[in-house]
């Protein structure tokens, strides 16, 4: 009997030291992971390239910045291979660089993140941080649809939290790539009380033999009507597009037809 009670006495020691050891180990992994505010290894070949957004008047509203990586072989700024942990440190001072006089002049800026940097427990400090970099502007933040479809159960519950707390009168929320799938309005529906703007592909939303569109623009307007969120149209390319805006009223639009980007 007594050397029963020891040996659970050291599978108890055994599982409680484990435990402990995994903690602190998934602990300093996690406040050291590469690209949140872990630059090294991010040269100056990373610049942020701003495409304007428009309203229906034609006035610029806002930009939406967009990071590039220069390639040395062809001497042009390219779309980055991989940047999905880019560090938000980085990315506050690369903003600081922009043209001021370009700045003064719009109602917001909007930047991209991933489900990785804004479900990070830096986030929050990182917001604070940008607001006082962009000073008076209003700040949105997108986060890609089709990075939220991909991510776990776990990523997309800490990031619904997030939105949630987030301070939504300096800060808000914008989902883009939306498409006409069900499957994005699955995953997304829940988000929507807590996001402030819904940009769609509109490329997704053509019709064709070969292409089912399962929830239309039309819909996801009365969708987005219902909790108080704004859409924009995003990728307009073509007068037919446009078209389209007008048609559904939608009063936001961004794409190669009203300006593509250019260093800020």
């Amino acid at each position: 009997m007594n050397d029963l009670k020891i040996f659970f006495w050291w599978v108890f020691i055994i599982f409680t030291l484990s435990c402990c050891l995994l903690c602190v180990e998934a602990r300093i992994r996690y406040r050291n992971k590469k690209g949140i505010d872990q630059d090294q290894g991010f040269s100056n070949k990373y610049k942020y390239f701003g495409q304007p957004i428009y309203n229906h008047q034609q006035k610029i509203q806002g930009y939406e910045l967009l990071l590039r990586e220069f390639d040395p072989q062809t001497q042009r700024w390219q779309l980055p291979s991989n940047v999905n942990n880019f560090p938000l440190s980085k990315i506050v001072h690369t903003i600081q660089k922009s043209d001021p006089k370009i700045i003064a002049n719009i109602k917001f800026l909007s930047l991209n993140m991933t489900v990785s940097q804004i479900s990070d427990f830096r986030a929050a400090y990182f917001f604070k941080w940008l607001l006082g970099v962009i000073n008076h502007h209003q700040l949105l933040i997108e986060i890609d649809a089709t990075d939220l479809c991909q991510a776990n159960f776990v990523q997309r519950y800490r990031v619904l939290k997030i939105l949630k707390q987030i301070d939504h009168p300096h800060i808000k929320i914008t989902i883009e790539n939306v498409d006409s799938s069900k499957k994005t309005y699955r995953i997304i529906k829940s988000y929507l009380p807590y996001t402030d703007f819904l940009k769609f592909d509109i490329h997704s939303f053509k019709k064709s033999p070969s292409h089912w569109i399962d929830i239309t623009l039309a819909q996801w307007q009365r969708f987005a009507s219902k909790e108080g969120t704004t859409p924009i149209v995003g990728k307009v390319e073509n007068a037919d597009q446009v078209a389209l805006a007008d048609q559904l009223n939608i009063n936001l639009r961004q794409g190669y037809a009203y300006g593509e980007p250019k260093r800020i």
